[in-house]
């Protein structure tokens, strides 16, 4: 519990330092299942991603469960190029990897000229990979 108090201190602090920066990019999802951002379990729901930079400069994501509150800080694991699919239709999107039932973030793209952000995510079951996109709006941050 003491461990889940802290990480959710860091996050919602995050979630401030983000907001309140003048370039962050608030993309708005609703996700139908459960899934895994890094380890932590999130319900399905209306999700926000807030994309914007710290103080130190370096690109940040925080994943915001609406209902909830339940926010988390979110690492890249590397960029790449969107897919081409992703380019030619020019919606942002959120891309999981789900096995057994059981899926997992583990790439996004804003749109534009934007590279698309790898996720860790934990090892998936023995079964075939099944990937899922879900669409992200756009709205501005206040």
């Amino acid at each position: 519990m003491k461990r889940w108090m802290i990480h959710s201190m860091f996050a919602a602090a995050a979630l401030v330092a983000v907001a309140g920066s003048g370039s962050a990019q608030v993309l708005n999802a609703e996700i139908p299942f459960p899934f895994r951002a890094g380890n932590v379990l999130m319900l399905p729901g209306a999700y926000q991603v807030i994309v914007g930079h710290n103080a130190g400069g370096s690109l940040q994501f925080v994943l915001s469960h609406r209902d909830s509150r339940k926010a988390l800080l979110l690492r890249s694991d590397g960029m790449k190029d969107a897919s081409r699919a992703w380019r030619q239709s020019g919606l942002p999107k959120l891309g999981f990897e789900c096995a057994d039932g059981r899926c997992a973030l583990r790439e996004m793209w804003a749109g534009d000229d934007a590279p698309a952000f790898r996720f860790f995510a934990p090892p998936r079951g023995d079964g075939p990979v099944q990937l899922t996109e879900i669409r992200l709006t756009s709205t501005k941050a206040d």
